[in-house]
């Protein structure tokens, strides 16, 4: 070909013919009496001397490095531009690429899943041409039905994403039928949303913990429930549940059970709170999402045991027992905190919450603020539970033994106050500070909400009235305002010192105290805590 252009390049310049015959000219234009021409066989031949020149030229230019690498050039050239029978070069398939919709059916899926066998690139997702927003996935070990759609949401961007079932054990009449009920609500807008959408559980629980403060604080409570619940959460639900949404845990009633049933074997009664916190987490984000269905907690799977009320009561017999292992607290702030719950009866909470301003020396009455029942109680002083008070409010100040750290020398020994008071809330006052586990730890036999249960049984031993008792212990009378219960114990006052007086007697004799002894003085030599602290607060007088 090359050949025979030359030569119509060449041609019309020997046998000078007009430019305008040089249109007329083609190759095949060329006859055999033209071939046999002197003067054409001469051009022939110089077209073959040019050509086998150039073609010499050419081998000898190929070994040297710039003909190497335009033969690589070449090479990578042809190689990329390999053609199909339509002379484009191939395309790919992505396996996430989009695809046309087809009519999914049993014998269309079943070629699909072969030919995503034999060849992984074929697989991925194939919409169906009825259903729109349907798709089936076809994946390296699985064939799954998913759902799939885009829109608009006040402006905003927004897709939806669930997946149906998997085939074969769906087909696709019913992964159509699930595909239209999911569409339909998510047209309504009950549909859950998605994971970019979904409230994770963390938000959703940190927002929780805060309404459990906010809801102490309102009342004047400490927020004592919210602290274990923190606990909770670090120790037990977060370690587990972080990561997902509400929406999954909802539809995933099976994986709550099982952790449940996991941590059952060890802690039940732990297992059992983490529940109940995740329960009321969901239960206060549905007044919020409407997503989000009331009836399908993710803790509808679990049975929840009840919580056994501890009916431990000090028997008689086993006051000496409780006196000897009373004697071995080393706290004197701890050993009038029990001993004061032992003979005023009181919820451990609210007797850790007293504080010295709520004692009123010159009218022997204490007052428990912002009690169980929403009220106040106010109680009678008696000696006895003086000499509880004062063994608190006189304590020496905490100190701090220091030996064998950096910088000290060998066998040397600091002892220093303590700056901060170790517990929860930071309130100079208090009569019983650091004694929010100090039943755990303490060694008593009995002790916490068990001592309330004592002193209840003392006083119907005692044949103390049921009245008297409901009012020292801040119980409500049923049937009666709270106004008429203020003024029968106002009627009752002295009714209630003498009964008071009258338990608190007998719980010493029981213990083998009296007022004075010298194993707890009233006011001791040391400095005490009270006035130690004093310096940067004005207190009250300590009690003597």
């Amino acid at each position: 070909m090359f050949r025979r252009l030359l030569v119509l390049s060449v041609m019309p310049r020997r046998l000078k013919i007009p430019a305008s015959e040089l249109v007329k000219w083609h190759h095949s234009d060329i006859t055999m009496a033209q071939r046999n021409d002197p003067v054409i066989d001469e051009i022939f031949r110089e077209v073959d001397l040019d050509s086998k020149a150039r073609i010499a030229r050419h081998a000898a230019e190929e070994h040297t490095p710039q003909g190497i690498a335009r033969k690589a050039a070449e090479r990578e050239r042809s190689r990329r531009a390999r053609t199909t029978h339509n002379g484009k070069a191939p395309v790919h398939s992505d396996p996430n690429a989009k695809r046309k919709p087809r009519l999914l059916d049993e014998d269309s899926i079943e070629a699909l899943r072969e030919f995503a066998d034999d060849e992984p690139r074929l697989g991925g997702y194939f919409p169906d041409s009825k259903v729109f927003g349907l798709s089936i996935f076809l994946g390296a070990k699985s064939t799954v039905w998913r759902f799939r759609q885009q829109g608009r949401n006040k402006g905003k961007r927004s897709s939806v994403f669930k997946t149906l079932g998997n085939w074969p054990a769906m087909d696709e009449d019913e992964a159509r039928k699930q595909a239209l009920i999911y569409s339909g609500a998510v047209a309504a807008g009950t549909a859950a949303p998605g994971k970019r959408q979904a409230m994770p559980f963390r938000t959703a629980f940190e927002n929780y913990l805060a309404h459990l403060k906010a809801q102490a604080e309102a009342k004047g409570k400490p927020p004592r429930w919210w602290a274990n619940a923190c606990k909770l959460s670090e120790a037990h639900i977060m370690p587990q549940w972080d990561g997902w949404t509400l929406a999954e845990m909802s539809q995933n009633p099976r994986a709550v059970k099982t952790w449940h049933a996991k941590l059952s074997k060890t802690i039940p009664t732990t297992a059992d709170h983490c529940a109940r916190l995740i329960r009321a987490c969901y239960r206060e984000e549905a007044r919020l999402d409407r997503t989000l269905n009331p009836a399908a907690s993710p803790t509808s799977g679990i049975r929840l045991g009840k919580i056994k009320v501890s009916k431990a009561v000090l028997d008689f017999p086993d006051f000496s027992v409780w006196r000897k292992a009373w004697d071995k607290i080393e706290n004197a702030v701890h050993k009038g905190y029990h001993l004061s719950a032992l003979l005023t009866g009181c919820r451990p909470t609210e007797l850790a919450m007293i504080r010295e301003s709520d004692i009123d020396l010159d009218a022997r009455r204490m007052i428990i603020r912002n009690a169980k029942a929403g009220n106040d109680i106010s109680l009678p002083i008696t000696g006895e539970i003086a000499f509880a008070l004062a063994m608190a409010i006189n304590a020496p100040p905490q100190t701090i033994t220091m030996k064998g750290l950096r910088g000290m020398k060998s066998g040397e020994v600091r002892v220093i106050e303590r700056k901060k008071l170790h517990h929860e809330i930071a309130a100079p006052d208090l009569v019983f500070p650091g004694v929010r586990q100090a039943g755990h730890r303490s060694g008593l036999p009995v002790s916490g909400n068990a001592l309330r249960h004592t002193f209840r049984s003392i006083a119907v031993s005692l044949e103390i009235s049921e009245m008297l008792i409901s009012f020292l212990m801040g119980h409500s009378l049923q049937g009666v305002s709270a106004r008429y219960t203020n003024e029968l114990m106002i009627a009752n006052s002295q009714a209630l010192r003498e009964a008071q007086e009258k338990i608190s007697r007998r719980i010493f004799e029981l213990l083998g105290l009296t007022l004075g002894h010298h194993d707890a003085p009233l006011v001791p030599d040391t400095p005490t805590r009270v006035e130690a602290s004093r310096k940067k607060s004005s207190a009250p007088a300590r009690i003597a």
